[in-house]
């Protein structure tokens, strides 16, 4: 998927606006079915709400206590089809405990009760069952927890967001989609049934396109979008959710927990991730810049006094914070709902005078649900037959770029693996090239046989090297280092306090295939630096002025 210097499509049958989950979703369903397709982005593909979730696919559990078993049961089909047949690769399962106090113990039992229900509807299967702990096997799986007398255990999934979208926007360009991050609609005039767009982007100026219909999944800009375009504005309220991250103790395990707000009770997530822990989120209606989101001192602290409490043993001190990152979610408007019950629901809109389709609320595990009815009603505005019950199948099941199912992927981990010895990559650097690019590793092995150091890791206990951030600023359209390093890896998240360190190193590599001088690398490193600081301002604020002092990054 390189970044088309050229133009190729000048008429299409669907536009997407937006590249985030929803509108990669939407490009693929609408590419696979034949469709002329093109999806732009003013900014980066993943760069709004879909790179700074919790990182979860689930069902909606909290969904069974309002009884809204339609949610719970759409969640669920659509995070089974995630793990075994479309995204195996990207989407692993996880599994929650839920502690309990003595006085809860009539929560306990209705909780197991709904769990049970849960079970039932969902369906991970492979032998992971819900199951009931009691205080002795809890301090035995869980040594860090604060004491708690019972608790119950269930599975969900775990995904890496934004690789998940640029996932779904490779299989969109290779199913026929032509797509444009850094590209801005100038001006767009509807007349005898067609939308004549002009659009802009750096490298490729001004260009004009013509486009039978026009998806609008631009997520919390989609108000603004439907308004630039003449059309009713869906109505949502953007509900901003912050999100710590904590050094993962040798302790803590695989498993997620669920623990308590101290400050209003609500649910929080405590993720393991790699070599870090998610806790989150917080949820407060925001009325600010969309452009413009950082967490707050007051979020930090009440998400770190929330994690500190409930794992009293585990000795945490503010020093543990890592980073934090925050983003808001669109939600359509619930009158009376407390944010913290309003649901992920998602709404289609058609404007069939206008040749628009608008896609509002909606969340991460049902992106391909989404992007399927947006393309139905696509299809009914051009007047085309609908989706075969053969295409349907394949727009469910097919698998997202690269591709390969778990049988195909160990294979070609063991067919690379005596060349990846040969060139001494570190353990578990191949098993992530595979996973993340499928047979496309062979090619950065490649690079790393013409340039060894570039196959050493950059980080201690991760697996990013210089030779696989080349690989993808060539093959997935990066035009910033922050594009490299907060969408298409996780390294902005994973690096710690020295991570940026890396970044100059970081950026001379890649600067040759991007065309970067000298001065432009720099603005780039200082460009991330200060992207890093904003989110870390509110963990500074936390600590006393010694610690704040060992935390700052150059600006």
């Amino acid at each position: 998927m390189p970044q088309p210097k050229t133009i190729s499509l000048r008429e299409t049958d669907c536009l997407v606006l937006g590249g985030g989950i929803t509108g990669a979703g939407v490009a693929r369903d609408a590419a696979t079915r034949g469709l002329r397709t093109m999806l732009i982005d003013a900014d980066d593909f993943a760069s709004g709400t879909s790179h700074v979730t919790s990182k979860l696919v689930h069902g909606g559990l909290r969904y069974l206590e309002q009884f809204r078993f339609r949610l719970v049961i759409e969640g669920s089909i659509e995070r089974d089809r995630l793990l075994r047949r479309l995204a195996p690769n990207l989407v692993t399962p996880i599994r929650f405990l839920i502690p309990f106090q003595r006085r809860s113990l009539l929560r306990w039992l209705m909780v197991v009760t709904g769990l049970q229900v849960y079970g039932l509807i969902e369906r991970i299967r492979w032998g992971r069952r819900t199951s009931a702990y009691g205080a002795d096997r809890m301090r035995r799986d869980f040594p860090l927890l604060r004491r708690h007398p019972f608790g119950v255990t269930y599975w969900d999934a775990q995904t890496d967001d934004a690789r998940l979208v640029l996932s779904t926007i490779r299989s969109a360009s290779a199913a026929g989609a032509e797509v444009h991050n850094y590209t801005t609609l100038r001006e767009a005039v509807f007349s005898d049934g067609w939308w004549n767009l002009t659009l802009a982007s750096p490298d490729r100026g001004t260009w004009h396109v013509r486009t039978q219909t026009i998806v609008n999944a631009t997520g919390p800009w989609s108000p603004e979008t439907a308004k630039r375009l003449g059309a009713a504005e869906p109505q949502l309220l953007w509900l901003k959710g912050t999100h710590i991250l904590l050094d993962r103790p040798e302790q803590f395990g695989n498993d997620a927990i669920i623990i308590r707000s101290l400050r209003d009770m609500r649910s929080l997530w405590v993720i393991p991730w790699h070599n870090r822990l998610i806790v989150g989120a917080t949820e407060s209606v925001y009325h600010g810049d969309l452009r413009d989101i950082h967490p707050t001192r007051d979020e930090v602290d009440d998400l770190f006094e929330s994690t500190a409490h409930s794992f009293h043993d585990a000795g945490l001190t503010r020093r543990a914070i890592c980073g934090a990152y925050s983003g808001v979610r669109p939600i359509l408007r619930q009158p009376g709902v407390p944010e913290n019950r309003m649901s992920r629901d998602y709404r289609i809109e058609m404007d069939h005078a206008r040749a628009l389709v608008t896609v509002s609320g909606g969340k991460l595990t049902t992106f391909r649900r989404m992007a399927e009815h947006a393309v139905n009603a696509v299809q009914t505005i051009l007047g085309g037959a609908p989706a075969t019950p053969e295409l349907r199948i394949r727009l469910r099941n097919q698998m997202l770029w690269p591709g390969l199912a778990r049988a195909d992927a160990q294979r070609l981990l063991q067919q690379l693996t005596p060349r990846a010895q040969r060139l001494q990559l570190a353990p578990g650097t191949l098993a992530h090239l595979v996973s993340h690019y499928g047979a496309d590793a062979a090619l950065v092995l490649d690079d790393v046989a013409k340039d060894p150091e570039s196959g050493r890791a950059l980080f201690d206990g991760l697996p990013y090297t210089l030779a696989e951030l080349a690989y993808v600023t060539r093959a997935e359209a990066v035009y910033h280092l922050l594009d490299l390093i907060k969408r298409r890896t996780p390294i902005y998240f994973l690096a710690g306090a020295g991570g940026s360190d890396r970044y100059p190193a970081i950026a001379a590599h890649i600067a040759p295939i991007l065309g970067w001088s000298v001065p432009r690398q720099e603005e780039e490193v200082a460009l991330a630096r200060r992207e890093l600081n904003a989110d870390d301002d509110a963990i500074e604020n936390t600590v006393d002025e010694t610690a704040a002092h060992t935390h700052r990054r150059p600006a």
